[in-house]
């Protein structure tokens, strides 16, 4: 009889007793908003946490919230991108079905959210910008509607693609479609009450709060950020 490998045992008893709790689902759909994505493996999927090191305090969280649906340490590592070398830092969890309702959030086909998506994909980029990764082109579902209303996951968003302006603070947004970041903007609207406007950024859209909402904005997302994100909430117009 096939003796089956202790590690193995343990992966199976993490996956049966595992279920997404309402802070990770928070955590879980602001990062895949931003810079997080899901990968496949075998039938189902697995979160996927990659930064600069320069933000490793964030994957440090994002592993300690996901702590028990993963046993691979934070990876620290050299890449390429555009013959210059970056340092950064990863980690996956287990796969699970739990992940399979977000990845058909995010990735669901073209034509399934063609309602939303603009007629041209942005193309292959070497690392995440605003939300984007070179598998796969990510999509604002209407749905999000109904489930971006918590502050912790807009402030995993901000965290993520966020930055300080002149006056103001914006979202990186450049890989969704105009109209998927006109969505965003509304969404911020009805679910937050924080007005924005859309500005041509490249070859993509952002979504910028102005200084006028700034301090509701800040109110709303300062207490989940991180100490090493506070900087973000700061227009440049304000540093000394």
């Amino acid at each position: 009889m096939r003796t089956i490998p202790r590690e193995v045992q343990d992966f199976a008893r993490i996956k049966d007793s595992f279920r997404l709790s309402e802070k990770q689902k928070n955590v879980l759909l602001g990062t895949l908003l931003g810079d997080g994505s899901l990968k496949r493996r075998g039938t189902y999927y697995r979160l996927h946490i990659k930064h600069s090191h320069k933000q490793i305090s964030l994957v440090r969280y994002k592993r300690e919230i996901f702590s028990n649906i993963t046993n691979m340490p934070i990876r620290v590592f050299f890449q390429t991108v555009k013959d210059k070398d970056y340092k950064f830092c990863e980690f996956v969890t287990l796969t699970h079905p739990e992940f399979s309702r977000y990845r058909e959030l995010f990735y669901n086909s073209i034509q399934e959210h063609s309602d939303l998506i603009g007629d041209e994909l942005n193309a292959d980029m070497s690392s995440s910008v605003g939300g984007c990764h070179k598998d796969k082109k990510k999509v604002v579902s209407q749905k999000l509607k109904q489930l971006l209303k918590s502050p912790l996951s807009l402030a995993m968003w901000f965290m993520d693609d966020g930055c300080a302006e002149y006056a103001g603070v914006s979202f990186n947004t450049q890989c969704f479609s105009l109209k998927e970041v006109r969505f965003l903007s509304q969404i911020l609207k009805e679910n937050f009450g924080i007005d924005s406007t859309i500005r041509k950024n490249k070859n993509g859209w952002i979504i910028y709060i102005p200084k006028n909402n700034l301090n509701k904005f800040t109110s709303i997302v300062k207490k989940y950020l991180l100490p090493d994100f506070l900087y973000k909430l700061e227009p440049y117009s304000t540093r000394s």
